[in-house]
């Protein structure tokens, strides 16, 4: 007999039972409807599924079975659980919430509302699905419905006549959709509408005359509209939640109708303009939160005036001014955070009377002068967070030892001075991050020793702190994270630090450790994932042991002075995804093992001493993109097995001495972007036809080989690349046609070879003219060299007089549109100066290529650097990039400082971004660069805000059309910045429908919708701003062949989302991801879903980029509970 059946048998005689035992009309016993409700519950609990059966049974089927017998503790449905009588024995209130119910709620639920007496109805925190059945609303006699955190949809019914008597409505936490409807808040007794965390859209509805309102709850839905004035006619709100939603405009100024609020939430929507002033009447607020809108204007003198307030949210807004001295009228302030603003001026002594503060978060604006030592006397501090500001000078000393501190972030900043021994009596201490400072002096030998539940972060980067480590520093055994790196420590790392199983990411590098790593002090280390060691004086070998460290993924040791063999065992390391000896004396062969790292994908040997035959395990790894192994004494021929090697994106083998043909197989590198470089080796023969296959190669190297033949014109399909070397081998013939541009921007890269031709536009092809030419140039540049050890003044004038001949020379072979010249520079600049910073266009100081030009550093006086590109006139695009870059002026968009035109050249001078593009950040550097959350946010944010400037805030919008990660240029604090303009569109309003005749962008950012259209429109910035998030999750690039044919980044991470895939969403991101606190990978989570709502197919489901700089606002928030945002 089936479930179902059985369980509908064991109730049927209930309802039965419970039938039969109603009692005469002349009984004594209780009326009839007392028996009557019994059957109503009982007919309730049948509809019910049997699961859900199953957990109500034991207890009602033992008070039904009780043979109809009332006692003196009423009918025996008054013993069912969850029911309540009243004192006639009627069921007053049924509350079965927690109670692992399920089923569709229109299926069992409306059956209770014939129960006569029933006030309260609870049924939240079950998995009810289904619609809100429109006759629960309507329950004559119910005042309290609860339906909270069920699995319900739909939209909410309209009320009835019947709902008249609703105080108390609350359906949080489900996934109801549409509008609000627009009697539920003209029930004239409603007192409590809670519709918060569900999917409710459109704008909110208008409200009654007499609106009788205590509490309004829709935060977290997708409301949008302006906030309706009507709301002022609730003057009786206590609580009003509006966060997270799309509510846009000026906040109507209607608070001085609402004297008893204590609970304002506008945080996470788009607000804008001042805090209205009538906010300032609300005597008894006790919490306000208004973060992360876009509210402009001083942090208001009012602020002062609430002598109750005990949480004070305004940060990720656009507040600018100082914080007015009057906050320190708020005595009971538990919680102040005005991060990420533009707050400027000091930090008010006066916060020192607000001692009640426990967190005090001021990171992220512009706030300089000392740490005021009224700071001191906050006493119940725990979190204090002042980094990412201009402050100066000593910590207060007392600072160092508040007592309940637990979070002490005071990184990137100008603050000087020692860390006390004071710190070491601080016992709840878990973050020290003093990182970017100037801080000096030893950090205190006892720190971690005495804290309660240990130290979990230290950050010390990049200061000048000196001495030893610490070595008590995981005494707590909750040290994760260790950054030390850019100081001046010295000695030895303590053998506690290596031991110490809690840490998975340490990075000591750029100090002063010296000696051995020896074995007895390594251990077997099981925890530590993430190793950076290198930029020290560690010598001798390295130990073997680093092979049983399993959990590795990142072993950086390089730029030490390591000797011996690389130890075989590490071949052991299934997991290393990264690994870096380079620039140290190892010696030997390079160990075949090696190949068993089944997850390597950047291997750099570089610049040591190894030798023999490069392994082809190591080529054939299949997760391989960098092979790094340049500068050492490798012999033989490069094994021709690259077939295999499809993500190898860098290739590096220059300085060696291998020797035979360059392998046809480097032909099925079709992914490789970034360089290849085989030169200053013995190579021979001609170069290979199949090297035309490298479409994305954007560096080729093949200089100072013995190479000769014509070049294939088949490498004229090589359409990525902007850099070509090829100087100082034996070729011939004509140059690729593609390559004569290449040519004449770079002519010293085709040097000694005499018998190549080069052609250009003026000047046709000619065997003995090009090979005179190329004599000549060879000729100045040895007349050079000998001119300048000959005699050091005589020197520098031959460099004047022949750069110029050379210049006149090289006229021949280039083609000059006009001798235009336009210079909009800096008052105290000259061309001629920009020539002198980049020696001529040197290129030791080229800083980057693109298709639109060259970029390069240049410092005009100590602590003067500018950026300086040269743009190709012949593109058109000059005129285009520096109308936009005159337009816009934004913290996110690169700032230009100047132009000028010469010939045909465009050149632009830019502020100069030390940290390089985010695609660097992401896949360049070595080590790779650990970027934990708030790194991640700050620049997914401010990417964000930047298109968002130039979609919504400029008049006419522009379009990037490039959005890139190689595009979005980093400052000294990782801040984003957006560049290149080159294909930049201005879309005026008569531009509505334009069309553009090209596909423009880069592969694997551009959207799917230009495949078959090529209508103008801003989201497909909105899709390339998807894919860099992804870029960002993920730390993969948008098309890696690890993906497959054909697939990108978004398609991937697209079908790593369906159930049947094995792999789970989090091991698809970034590793260093799986080591965060669970709140920050839920962070993480919600960023992705954000990028993938980026990039859907259809553009118009696309979110705009002011909605995606509201949603990363909202994500970033701290989740607050239902019981704090009620708590009295």
């Amino acid at each position: 007999m089936s479930g179902v059946s059985s369980l509908t048998l064991l109730i049927l005689p209930l309802l039965v039972l419970a039938a039969i035992t109603i009692p005469p009309a002349n009984s004594a016993t209780p009326p009839a409807s007392n028996t009557s409700s019994s059957v109503i519950l009982l007919s309730f609990l049948a509809a019910l599924p049997p699961a859900s059966q199953h957990l109500l049974l034991p207890s009602w089927n033992a008070s039904a079975s009780n043979g109809g017998n009332s006692s003196a503790a009423g009918p025996p449905h008054c013993a069912f659980l969850g029911v309540t009588c009243s004192a006639a024995g009627e069921v007053a209130a049924l509350n079965l919430s927690w109670a692992g119910l399920s089923g569709e709620l229109a299926t069992s639920a409306p059956r209770l509302c014939e129960l006569p007496a029933l006030a309260t109805l609870d049924l939240s925190f079950n998995g009810f699905t289904g619609a809100v059945p429109a006759e629960l609303t309507a329950c004559s006699a119910v005042d309290t419905l609860v339906l909270a955190s069920n699995a319900l949809s739909g939209e909410i019914p309209a009320p009835s006549a019947g709902s008249s008597a609703l105080q108390y409505l609350d359906l949080r936490n489900n996934s109801l959709s549409g509008a609000i409807p627009p009697g539920l808040a003209a029930l004239s007794e409603l007192l409590l509408l809670d519709l918060s965390m569900n999917k409710l859209s459109k704008p909110m509805p208008d409200f009654p005359e007499h609106c009788g309102l205590t509490v309004f709850n829709v935060d977290s839905n997708q409301i949008t509209g302006k906030l309706p004035r009507s709301l002022g006619n609730c003057g009786n709100l206590t609580k009003l939640y509006l966060s997270n939603n799309k509510i846009s405009g000026l906040v109507p100024d209607f608070f001085a109708s609402m004297p008893g609020l204590q609970k304002l939430f506008l945080s996470n929507n788009s607000f804008t303009g001042e805090l209205p002033v009538s906010i300032g009447e609300l005597v008894d607020l006790e919490k306000l939160m208004v973060s992360d809108n876009r509210f402009t204007g001083p942090v208001p003198e009012w602020i002062g005036k609430f002598q109750s307030l005990t949480m004070l949210w305004m940060h990720g807004n656009r507040f600018t001014g100082s914080i007015p001295a009057a906050i320190g009228n708020l005595v009971n302030l538990q919680w102040f955070t005005i991060k990420d603003n533009s707050i400027t001026g000091t930090i008010p002594p006066e916060l020192g009377k607000c001692q009640e503060l426990t967190r005090l978060e001021l990171h992220n604006n512009s706030l300089f002068g000392v740490i005021p030592p009224e700071i001191t006397q906050l006493t119940k501090l725990q979190v204090l967070s002042l980094f990412g500001n201009k402050l100066h000078g000593h910590v207060p000393a007392a600072l160092w030892q508040l007592p309940y501190m637990e979070e002490l972030a005071l990184a990137y900043n100008n603050l000087t001075g020692a860390v006390p021994a004071e710190i070491t009596l601080v016992r709840n201490l878990r973050e020290l991050i003093l990182a970017y400072n100037n801080f000096t002096g030893e950090i205190p030998q006892k720190l971690g020793l005495n804290t309660t539940q240990g130290i979990q972060r230290v950050d010390l980067t990049g200061n000048r702190f000196h001495g030893a480590i610490p070595p008590g520093l995981c005494s707590g055994g909750r040290l994760a994270v260790l950054d030390i790196g850019h100081n001046q420590f010295t000695g030895v790392i303590p053998s506690e630090i290596f031991k110490c199983q809690s840490l998975w990411r340490v990075r000591l590098g750029n100090n002063l450790f010296s000696g051995s790593l020896l074995p007895s002090d390594l251990g077997t280390n099981t925890g530590w994932s993430f190793v950076e060691l290198s930029g020290n004086i560690f010598e001798g070998r390295i130990p073997s042991v680093f092979g049983s460290w399993r959990n590795l993924t990142v072993l950086d040791l390089s730029s030490n002075k390591f000797s011996g063999p690389i130890p075989h065992e590490l071949g052991a390391l299934s997991i290393l995804g990264n690994l870096n000896l380079s620039s140290n004396m190892l010696s030997g062969p390079i160990p075949h093992e090696l190949g068993n790292c089944k997850s390597l994908f950047s291997l750099d040997l570089q610049h040591n001493l190894l030798n023999g035959s490069i392994p082809p395990e190591i080529i054939t790894l299949a997760s391989l993109q960098n092979l790094l192994l340049s500068g050492n004494k490798l012999t033989g021929k490069i094994p021709d097995v690259f077939a295999g090697t499809q993500r190898l994106l860098e290739l590096q083998l220059g300085g060696n001495s291998l020797e035979g043909p360059i392998p046809e197989s480097l032909g099925k590198l079709q992914f490789i972007s970034k360089i290849l470089n085989i030169s200053n080796n013995r190579l021979s023969n001609k170069i290979p036809s199949s090297l035309g296959n490298l479409q994305m190669l954007e560096m080729l190297d093949l200089s100072k080989n013995s190479l000769s033949g014509p070049i294939p014109s088949q490498l004229s399909s090589m359409v990525a690349l902007t850099f070509v070397n090829v100087s100082f081998n034996e070729l011939s013939g004509q140059l690729p046609a593609g390559w004569v541009k290449l040519a004449e921007r770079s002519p010293e890269g085709f040097l000694g070879n005499p018998k190549l031709c080069i052609q250009s536009d003026n000047a046709p092809c000619s065997r003995d003219k090009s090979a005179e030419h190329i004599r000549k140039n060879t000729k100045i540049i040895v007349a050079l060299l000998v001119s300048a050890l000959a005699i050091m003044a005589a020197g520098l004038f031959v460099v004047h007089y022949m750069v110029k001949r050379s210049q006149r020379l090289l006229a021949k072979h280039v083609s000059v549109r006009g001798l235009d010249t336009t210079e909009e520079l800096p008052e105290d600049l000259t061309y001629d100066d920009i020539l002198r910073a980049t020696d001529n266009w040197s290129e030791k100081y080229v800083i980057g290529r693109g298709r639109h030009g060259t970029v390069y550093r240049t410092e005009f006086a100590p602590g003067r650097q500018w950026a300086v590109k040269t743009v190709d006139l012949s593109q058109f695009k000059f005129p285009v990039e520096m109308k936009i870059l005159n337009m816009v002026k934004h913290r996110n968009i690169v700032k230009m400082e100047g132009y000028c035109i010469r010939g045909n050249f465009g050149i632009i001078l830019s502020e100069y971004m030390p940290q390089g593009t985010l695609f660097e950040l992401l896949h360049g550097r070595k080590p790779q660069v650990a970027l934990d959350w708030n790194v991640r946010h700050q620049i997914a944010l401010g990417t964000a805000q930047g298109l968002s400037y130039l979609h919504h805030d400029c008049v006419p919008m522009i379009v990037h059309r490039d959005v890139k990660s190689s595009n979005i240029l980093m400052d000294t604090d990782l801040v984003p910045k957006i560049t290149d303009f080159g294909m930049g569109k201005i879309v005026d309003d008569d531009d509505a429908d334009a069309t553009v005749s090209v596909v423009v962008g880069t592969l694997g950012y551009i959207a799917p919708e230009h495949g078959y259209n090529t209508r103008l429109t801003e989201k497909s910035d909105v899709y390339s701003y998807g894919v860099v998030l992804l870029e960002l999750l993920c730390r993969k690039m948008p098309v890696d062949p690890a993906f497959g044919d054909g697939v990108d980044i978004v398609a991937w991470m697209t079908s790593k989302l369906k159930p049947a895939d094995h792999c789970s969403v989090m091991n698809c991101l970034d590793e260093e991801i799986m080591y965060w606190p669970g709140d920050e990978q839920a962070k993480a989570l919600d960023m992705l879903d954000l990028a993938l709502s980026c990039t859907q197919v259809a553009f118009q489901s696309r979110p705009s980029m002011r909605e995606v700089v509201s949603t990363l606002m909202r994500i970033e928030d701290e989740y607050i509970t239902n019981e704090e945002m009620f708590s009295v």
